[in-house]
C-alpha cells in the first residue's frame, strides 16, 4: 500500500464518528453536573462569569479525554451552554437573560467550546493512531526476527499465526501445503467460545479453492462471500506454501490493518521459501556428497583391489602350470602370497560393507556387557599372520566390564593392530592396555614405530585418506580403516584419539561406557 493511502487512512479514521456507550453519556452528564456545581459555588463567592465559563470549557475538554468519539464532546459543548445559560444567569431555571451581552457570551463559549473539544478528540486520536501504529510496527520487527529463527514451515507458521492473533485479535485458521496438497486446518484460538465452525469441510474447500487457484477468497471477497473466513495464500510466485483464514462476519479489515496482514503473511511466504530453498540446498549435498563418495570408492576399489586379485590370479596360473617344477618352498611361498591376498581382500570387503551400513543407518548393534581382558585376547586370533615378526604384549586390567557390541568392537582392535603391523617396520613392539579410567573403559593400541608425520595427523581418521605412508607389503590401503574405527566408537558414545608415543610410535586410545555389576558373595 502506498503512503497516500496510508495517509487517508489517518485521515478518515481520525474524523471517523465512533458511537458513544452509556457509559460516555453517564460520564458526560455528571461532568457537567459537576461544573455547574462549581459554577454555583464560584457565584457565591462572587467570582466573574468569564470564571465560570472557563469551568465549562474545561469540562468540554476532560468530556473529549474520557468519552470515546468526537459526538460527546460536541454534545458538551451545547450541554454547557444550556446549564450556564439555566443556572447560572438571571432569570433562575430559565432561558431568558436579562443581560444585553449574554447572547454573544453564549455564543463564544459555544465555539470555543467546540473548538476545544474537536481539538481534544483529534489529539486523543493522534495519540491512539500512534499507539497502534507503534504496536503493528512492533509486531512486523517481532515477526521478521522470530522468522529468521524458525526452522521448518511448521514452526514458521505457527509464528505467523500467533503474531497475527496478537495483531488482529482474532481467531486464525491455517493450512499448509504437505506434498503437493492441503493439509488439515489449524486453529489458533485467542478467545474459549466454541471456533469449531471455522474448521468444517465447506470452510476448508474454500481454503483448497485459494491454494489451488492462488486467489483471496472468502468474506468479503467476490469469491464465496458467504464464508466465515477471509483466506489469504501464503504464496511466492507460482508457490503455494499454506492458506491463512480470518474470521470476519459482518465487519471489515480497515485498510492499514489489511496492509500490515498483507506484509506478515509476504513474510511467512519468504521465510517458507527460504526453509525450502535451505533444505533442498541440504538434500543436494548429500547427494554430492554420496556421488563424491561413490565416485572415491569405486576409485579407490578399480586401483586398490586390482593389485591383490593380480597377485592371487598370477600365483594361482602358476601353480597349474608349473607346479611339476616348483620345489615345496616356493610352492609354500606362493600359497603363503595367495593366503595374505585373500585375507587382506576379506578385510577390506568387511570394512567396506560395516562402513556402508554405518553411513545409511542400516547397521544395527547388539549392545553386551564384556571384560576387556576376553575381548582383546579373542582380538589377537584375528589379527595378521605377519604379528609373529613383532612383539605383541598386552596389559589389561581384572574385570573391567564394558559396554559395547562385541563384534565391532573386535573389529575396530584389529584394524588398529593390522594398522600398527602395517606401518611399522619388523621387531616393533605393539602393546595393547585395558584400563578404567575417570568412569570409562578406555582401550590403547601403542607402537614404537617411526609415528606419523605432524601434516597427517588432523586428517588421519577421514575417510579414503592414506596420506604419503608406504605400507610394508605394498598393498596401499584404502584409507577405510580408521574411518570405520572412528565412526563405530562415536557410535559407542566413545572417543577415538590419536596422541606420540614417547620416544616416538603412535598411541590409538579409545574409550567405552563401563558396565556397572554387583557381585554377589
Amino acid at each position: 500500500m502506498s503512503l497516500k493511502n496510508v495517509n487517508h487512512q489517518k485521515r478518515s479514521f481520525t474524523w471517523s464518528m465512533e458511537k458513544p456507550s452509556a457509559k460516555d453519556y453517564f460520564l458526560t452528564v455528571f461532568i457537567f453536573a459537576v461544573c455547574t456545581l462549581i459554577g454555583l459555588l464560584f457565584q457565591k463567592l462572587n467570582f466573574t462569569d468569564t470564571n465560570i465559563v472557563t469551568i465549562y470549557i474545561l469540562g468540554v475538554l476532560l468530556t473529549s479525554i474520557v468519552t470515546d468519539g468526537y459526538l460527546c464532546s460536541v454534545a458538551g459543548s451545547f450541554l454547557s451552554v444550556f446549564l450556564f445559560c439555566f443556572f447560572l444567569t438571571e432569570p433562575r431555571m430559565s432561558f431568558k437573560t436579562y443581560a444585553v451581552g449574554y447572547p454573544v457570551t453564549f455564543f463564544i463559549m459555544l465555539i470555543s467550546s467546540v473548538l476545544t473539544g474537536a481539538l481534544a478528540a483529534k489529539l486523543k486520536t493522534h495519540a491512539k493512531l500512534s499507539t497502534q501504529l507503534a504496536f503493528r510496527a512492533q509486531i512486523l520487527f517481532d515477526t521478521d526476527r522470530l522468522l529468521q529463527k524458525a526452522k521448518g514451515e511448521t514452526e514458521i507458521l505457527d509464528v505467523t499465526c500467533t503474531q497475527l492473533l496478537r495483531l488482529l485479535n482474532r481467531n486464525i485458521t491455517a493450512y499448509v501445503v504437505e506434498n503437493g496438497t492441503l493439509s488439515e486446518g489449524k486453529l489458533f484460538s485467542g478467545e474459549k467460545e466454541d471456533t469449531e465452525d471455522f474448521l468444517i469441510p465447506e470452510e476448508q474447500q474454500i481454503a483448497k479453492w485459494v491454494c489451488e487457484n492462488r486467489q483471496h477468497a472468502g468474506a468479503s471477497t467476490h469469491h464465496f462471500p458467504q464464508a466465515k473466513c477471509l483466506y489469504l495464500a501464503i504464496r511466492s510466485g507460482d508457490n503455494v506454501y499454506g492458506v491463512i483464514g480470518i474470521p470476519l462476519q459482518k465487519e471489515t479489515l480497515d485498510t492499514f490493518e489489511y496492509s500490515i496482514l498483507l506484509s506478515v503473511i509476504n513474510e511467512c511466504a519468504l521465510a517458507m521459501e527460504n526453509a525450502k530453498n535451505a533444505l533442498e540446498k541440504e538434500k543436494n549435498a548429500v547427494i554430492a556428497k554420496n556421488e563424491q563418495l561413490r565416485a572415491d570408492l569405486l576409485r579407490a576399489i578399480s586401483h586398490d583391489l586390482r593389485t591383490p586379485l593380480c597377485s592371487i590370479s598370477g600365483n594361482a596360473d602358476m601353480l597349474l602350470g608349473n607346479s611339476d617344477r616348483l620345489d615345496e618352498a616356493t610352492k609354500h611361498q606362493i600359497y603363503s602370497d595367495i593366503y595374505d591376498d585373500s585375507e587382506w581382500l576379506i578385510g577390506v570387503v568387511e570394512n567396506l560393507l560395516s562402513i556402508t551400513r554405518l553411513n545409511d543407518g542400516r547397521l544395527k548393534f547388539k549392545f553386551t556387557d564384556q571384560l576387556l581382558d576376553e575381548v582383546i585376547a579373542e582380538s589377537l586370533r584375528h589379527i595378521s599372520r605377519k604379528h609373529d615378526d613383532y612383539k605383541i604384549v598386552t596389559d589389561c586390567e581384572e574385570l573391567v566390564l564394558a559396554r559395547m557390541d562385541v563384534r565391532l568392537i573386535m573389529q575396530v582392535l584389529v584394524n588398529l593392530i593390522d594398522n600398527a603391523i602395517k606401518y611399522t617396520p619388523p621387531g616393533s613392539v605393539i602393546c595393547i592396555r585395558g584400563t578404567k579410567t575417570d568412569g570409562k573403559a578406555q582401550i590403547s593400541v601403542e607402537d614404537n614405530g617411526p609415528g606419523i608425520p605432524e601434516e597427517m595427523k588432523s586428517h588421519i581418521f577421514e575417510m579414503f585418506y592414506t596420506g604419503k605412508t608406504t605400507v610394508a607389503d605394498s598393498h596401499r590401503s584404502l584409507g577405510l580403516g580408521l574411518a570405520l574405527c572412528h565412526s563405530i566408537i562415536e557410535a559407542h558414545e566413545g572417543t577415538l584419539v590419536l596422541t606420540d608415543h614417547d620416544p616416538h610410535g603412535c598411541n590409538f586410545t579409545f574409550t567405552l561406557p563401563l558396565s556397572e555389576v554387583t557381585l554377589n558373595e
